[in-house]
């Protein structure tokens, strides 16, 4: 009942920001795509998704947790294309990774997940900085202070429970994975942008990736698909892009990673 009602809420949200940009003024963007332009941009997310997983596998082994790179980056991939598939969005791709990971030579299930909790959250955590650095560029102090202190918060000295205490210290250690991935997946918007020409620097993509991906990732709908959408026409609507670009950038965002889910969809006959 749940899963139907965060399909349903995703598909309503979906419909609900596509009346608001004018299906047909959408159609006239979505027309002009540069099919070379929006190739180049999966290209990109693709590299974004190898490096997360070359993040994950850092991870898995600084937590003496047995598996290999290549079985990692299989494991990813599959992940990848069960976000595209089932509703909960990342949420369905991380419960696989978990399970995956927890198959392979006798590691805990419980580790595990807190492996992928850890990859995931490492992510967007150092997206919360790069975008704060992206506003305050532009000159968006509110909103730049809002991003660094979710960036501060995990580091103050809080009490914790002895089995959290393990993930501050990876976080700080695995933030340079995560900066070049960020920095490929703001890329990613950014060419997504590009291919309907929309002329706005890399710096505006930046600022905006945090609640764009942040909203993508929550467990609403199929693929992110609505709440993506909706957060770009918001956010790139403050620095004056129109409803029907900014929702077709999210919404070419979210194809990109449907390409990849098709492309990596062979990898579940494969062994990992």
């Amino acid at each position: 009942m749940k899963v139907a009602l965060r399909v349903v809420a995703g598909a309503a949200l979906l419909v609900l920001v596509l009346w608001y940009v004018d299906p047909r003024t959408l159609a006239r963007s979505l027309s002009g795509v540069n099919p070379w332009l929006f190739a180049a941009a999966v290209g990109v997310a693709i590299l974004s998704n190898v490096f997360s997983a070359v993040r994950w596998s850092a991870i898995v082994h600084r937590l003496q947790l047995q598996a290999s790179l290549p079985q990692v980056l299989v494991m990813y991939a599959r992940a990848v294309t069960a976000n595209m598939m089932l509703p909960g969005s990342v949420v369905s791709g991380d419960v696989l990774r978990s399970y995956q990971l927890s198959r392979i030579g006798g590691n805990p299930l419980t580790t595990s997940a807190w492996s992928v909790f850890l990859d995931r959250f490492s992510g967007l955590w150092v997206l919360c900085a790069m975008s704060a650095l992206g506003a305050m560029w532009l000159g968006f102090w509110g909103y730049a202070a809002l991003l660094a202190a979710a960036f501060v918060a995990p580091l103050l000295p809080i009490p914790l429970p002895r089995n959290l205490q393990t993930g501050r210290p990876i976080l700080v250690w695995s933030a340079w994975y995560s900066c070049v991935v960020q920095l490929l997946a703001a890329g990613t918007l950014w060419i997504c942008a590009q291919s309907i020409g929309l002329s706005v620097s890399y710096g505006v993509m930046l600022a905006a990736a945090a609640p764009i991906f942040i909203m993508a990732a929550l467990p609403i709908g199929v693929a992110g698909f609505g709440a993506r959408e909706a957060a770009a026409v918001v956010v790139l609507g403050y620095v004056g892009v129109a409803p029907d670009q900014a929702f077709a950038v999210g919404l070419l965002y979210g194809l990109a990673a449907v390409a990849q889910g098709i492309l990596a969809a062979p990898l579940f006959l494969a062994k990992a």
